[in-house]
């Protein structure tokens, strides 16, 4: 059975379809592309920071660990990455955790894309045994804080960030019914 948060979909605004896809290592040189077209302000909420110079983006990108971490991307129909979701994989007392990050081409934004990379994502994470997806961004970072919301993620502010975080034995909220 297919599912739709892995299925090709349309951005109306870009009239591209878009398909979700795990990412290798063979993609890296996608992913720092992706991540060194984001604007100065894009890449300050992405990496929850002030000032990220293409220096701190490159080697944020040569550090995620393809092959352990969770990383999908999404990807247009010219093969071009257009969106990014790092979960990194982490071990604690009470089980995995995966802890998410994202970022989409500003064109391709307020259509649902990051939503649909989140559950995705978390759909992934459960596959791997994950009990738990937790995130965080900065309070005035609202793209994110509503991907967080629209995955059914229970959000905490702690001084001037916001905590998210969601027990993955429960279906992403954009998917309905608890998993069995």
């Amino acid at each position: 059975m297919k599912h739709p948060a892995l299925e090709p979909d349309t951005d109306a605004a870009a009239d591209r379809p878009v398909q979700i896809v795990s990412l290798q290592r063979t993609d890296l040189p996608r992913i720092k592309d992706h991540l060194l077209r984001l604007s100065a302000n894009d890449r300050s909420l992405r990496f929850a920071a002030g000032v990220v110079t293409d220096a701190t983006v490159l080697a944020y990108a040569v550090r995620i660990q393809l092959g352990h971490d969770v990383v999908m991307g999404l990807v247009d129909r010219d093969d071009r990455l257009v969106g990014l979701a790092h979960g990194c994989v982490f071990a604690l007392p009470e089980g995995l955790h995966v802890e998410v990050a994202f970022s989409v081409d500003e064109s391709l934004r307020g259509h649902g894309l990051a939503t649909r990379l989140m559950t995705a994502l978390q759909l992934k994470a459960r596959g791997l045994g994950a009990v738990r997806v937790v995130g965080q961004c900065a309070v005035r970072n609202l793209p994110m804080r509503r991907v967080f919301e629209h995955a059914g993620m229970r959000l905490t502010r702690e001084e001037d960030e916001m905590h998210a975080q969601c027990d993955t034995r429960v279906a992403p909220a954009s998917m309905g019914a608890p998993l069995g």
